[in-house]
């Protein structure tokens, strides 16, 4: 198989939250296992973290789900997965989705109290060999009436790479599902879309119930990763990813316009500030930002770290996360940028404020939290 570092964070965090280790079970499929109640979840990995609020839910290592308003105090959920979680999404108070590996997508219909498994990797794996072989056939009879040799040129390459995809599929059948989701998002109760490694892309317009592959919604014949989803004010979806994969669509996800971009290197994620502009980052302290999704400009930030995650504060700011603790936090108007780094030096994967100067962050190191000094906490000073 191709390369399967996935996104940041992913590549290097373990878990560390269980006091002690389940015993050896036969056969054991973390797929439709459980996933087992810990002792202190809040340290364990933490990918994903939704706000509604002021009540948090994080996802993460071994199916883990946990809920709180204070994070000394929080709720581990009963989750019919032990696989890790990678991303969650509200639709509203109640309707709530998670994204995790082994093609898992799971559902909340009651904010977060009772989780059920909507798809899990073996479904995936049929849904996506099913569209290969149908694109292997557009393909070869588009080679065949090609009109002229360049043209044939091109599309056996891609048809030579969808080879490769189906050589994976296959391996996948004989050693059950991998590949994992980055991240899922829902416009409203119905259509939602999920993305994930080597290109995939699944689309509903029924709630879940049904998935359709949109894997050529976006120019990405060699299958690079896929890792952020995010919706502007104006309905718009910008999409994220490895060598610098940008894409935009003003559909709900039905059709995507490929943008350039200005990064050829990982793409870990993507945000609207309050002045409408798109940020975009990701590896070795890459940043940019564009007041219209299209052209966009550098910002110094004087790191090399990875920038995982993002979110605005209350002021308006932006405050990106990423590994070694590294917080980064710039004035969208006039890109002035304060640094901080977390005493514990650990990778960040999200971060979120919970009043004028604390933030909550999760990362290899579980739930985490970090005042801003005072003196930063109005625009500018």
């Amino acid at each position: 198989m191709k390369r399967i570092a996935i996104a940041g964070i992913l590549a290097s965090a373990l878990a560390t939250a269980y006091a002690s280790a389940p015993e050896p079970i036969e056969n054991y499929d973390p797929l439709h296992t459980p996933a087992p109640q810990a002792q202190r979840a809040d340290r364990g990995l933490i990918t994903g973290i939704l706000q509604q609020g002021e009540q948090f839910i994080a996802v993460g290592g071994f199916g883990t789900i946990i809920e709180f308003s204070d994070p000394a105090q929080w709720q581990q959920r009963q989750v019919p997965t032990s696989v890790l979680l990678t991303a969650i999404n509200a639709v509203d108070d109640e309707h709530i989705w998670v994204a995790g590996h082994d093609g898992v997508l799971l559902q909340s219909t009651d904010g977060g109290q009772t989780w059920q498994m909507r798809l899990d990797g073996h479904q995936l794996l049929e849904l996506e060999y099913e569209w290969l072989q149908v694109r292997q056939a557009e393909l070869e009879d588009a080679i065949e009436n090609a009109e002229d040799e360049f043209e044939a040129e091109e599309l056996e390459f891609e048809l030579d790479e969808l080879f490769f995809h189906i050589g994976g599929a296959e391996i996948q059948f004989d050693v059950g599902p991998t590949k994992p989701f980055l991240d899922v998002h829902f416009f409203n109760r119905d259509i939602g879309l999920a993305v994930g490694a080597y290109g995939t892309i699944l689309r509903t317009t029924d709630g879940g119930a049904t998935w359709s592959v949109k894997n050529g919604a976006i120019d990405n014949i060699v299958g690079n990763h896929i890792n952020k989803l995010v919706e502007g004010p104006d309905g718009e979806l910008i999409l994220v990813g490895e060598a610098g994969l940008l894409a935009r669509s003003d559909d709900q996800g039905e059709t995507f316009e490929m943008l350039d971009s200005p990064y050829h290197g990982s793409l870990f994620g993507a945000l609207f500030d309050d002045l409408g502009q798109l940020w975009i980052y990701g590896l070795r302290g890459n940043v940019f930002v564009s007041p219209d999704g299209y052209d966009f400009e550098q910002v110094d930030t004087n790191t090399r770290y990875n920038l995982n995650a993002g979110t605005l504060l209350n002021d308006g700011r932006v405050v990106l996360a990423g590994h070694s603790g590294t917080l980064l936090v710039i004035d969208p108007a006039t890109r002035a940028l304060l640094r901080f780094e977390h005493e514990s030096s650990s990778p960040l994967a999200g971060v979120r404020q919970t009043s004028d100067h604390q933030l909550i962050l999760i990362g290899r190191s579980g739930l985490l939290t970090f005042t801003l000094p005072a003196v930063t906490a109005m625009r500018g000073n």
